[in-house]
């Protein structure tokens, strides 16, 4: 693969670019050229790992969209999550538009063998098509297949604005030189899972020779600051974003486990305002610079919040998890976690500290979630990560030589 240019399109978010990072050191060490589309507060981690950071800027009428249609519904209310939905669908396409123009000449200068894109990352797809390479399909979690989006159990629906939406793709990519119909639901040659099949809905109808569960990408390098101080008790890492890590979550938290026999981590990231926060119980530590990734091996339980970079890393160190979920995705695969046995779901609209002082003893004294767990880790552990994805794009690019 030695020269080969891989060009990686993740959506704009943080998360997003964690769970491509991984992937750019594996290809590095085969030789490769790694480029990676992203903003410009995300180009120190592409740099990171190696990659080649393309900036453009995408637009920010979502901070202004998602509180208008969020402001006063309660997390489960379907008619909420189905609006949602709907602006972020439209999102994804103003920052396809805004990428392809920002990025067309970097590209046509530069051409790629290959583009890995994550769904809904629509702009390398398009750049794909006008530069005739391969392409990859990534989904981070879910996949939609069989012309359903959404799934209750084993049933399968398209809420109306996800059929509308369908139609204004279709339009957008028709103007981009794009044939196909149903592109919501469009899949390529080759398309990377770190979500394991078990986890999908409707597993069964699914083309193993297309669809390839990887794992998630762990590879990625951080800086280790991190030090174990919890003295021999058992570790609680306590994550979340967005609108979970408010006052009142940090309270109950605080109120639940203060004086208990348990280790706490508070994981804040560098943003979170620390000073108005409560005084910390002896018990209790803020971290806001190290990775997961150093210290889930020495967790014995994760509080997050339901989103599948959590999830996947959680799970990899055999973690057991319970999901706050407090964006209308992350209820999505929380609820599916929970059907299967494998996370406990609070939902957040009625979060207690009673409620998560009930229920980190529950799942200590929950052997047969344990046992879930570790079968997760096994499971996951063995599904192939970097190493199998970039043996898997050799494949391809050579099919395609």
């Amino acid at each position: 693969m030695h020269g080969r240019h891989i060009a990686l399109f993740p959506l704009p978010g943080q998360s997003h670019v964690l769970a491509f990072l991984g992937l750019c050191p594996e290809l590095i060490r085969r030789g490769c050229r790694v480029t990676m589309a992203t903003t410009e507060p995300l180009v120190k981690l592409a740099i990171s790992a190696g990659a080649e950071p393309v900036i453009f800027e995408p637009d920010n009428f979502i901070s202004i969209a998602f509180p208008a249609v969020t402001n006063g519904r309660s997390i489960d209310d379907p008619k909420r999550r189905e609006d949602v939905a709907g602006v972020f669908c439209r999102w994804h396409i103003d920052c396809a538009a805004i990428a392809v123009r920002q990025l067309d000449e970097f590209y046509r200068e530069n051409r790629p063998d290959l583009f890995v894109y994550e769904y809904g990352a629509f702009a390398g797809r398009i750049l794909a098509k006008r530069l005739r390479s391969p392409a990859i399909q990534y989904y981070p979690e879910f996949i939609q297949h069989g012309g359903h989006v959404c799934w209750e159990g084993s049933v399968g629906y398209n809420p109306p604005s996800i059929v509308e939406f369908s139609r204004l793709l279709d339009s957008f990519l028709w103007s981009y030189g794009f044939q196909e119909t149903n592109n919501f639901w469009h899949s390529e040659e080759l398309n990377f899972y770190q979500f394991p099949k078990i986890f999908q809905f409707d597993s069964d109808s699914l083309d193993s020779r297309r669809f390839c569960f990887i794992g998630p990408f762990l590879d990625r390098p951080f800086n280790p600051v991190w030090q174990n101080r919890s003295g021999g008790k058992r570790v609680i890492l306590v994550s979340a974003v967005g609108q979970t890590f408010n006052d009142e979550y940090f309270n109950f938290v605080l109120d639940a486990l203060s004086g208990s026999e348990y280790h706490v981590i508070i994981s804040v990231g560098s943003q979170f305002p620390v000073g108005n926060a409560r005084p910390l119980p002896d018990n209790f530590e803020i971290n806001r610079y190290a990775s997961h990734l150093e210290i889930l091996p020495h967790t014995d339980l994760h509080l997050y919040s339901g989103g599948p970079t959590g999830t996947l890393e959680s799970l990899y160190f055999g973690v057991p998890l319970i999901a706050t979920p407090s964006f209308d995705r992350n209820c999505v695969a929380a609820d599916r976690l929970a059907e299967l046995g494998i996370v406990l779901n609070l939902p957040l609209h009625t979060l207690t500290s009673q409620m998560i002082r009930e229920n980190v003893e529950s799942v200590f004294h929950d052997e047969a979630l344990l046992g879930r767990v570790k079968q997760m880790q096994n499971l996951l552990r063995s599904s192939g990560g970097s190493v199998m994805a970039v043996d898997k794009i050799d494949e391809l690019l050579a099919g395609h030589a």
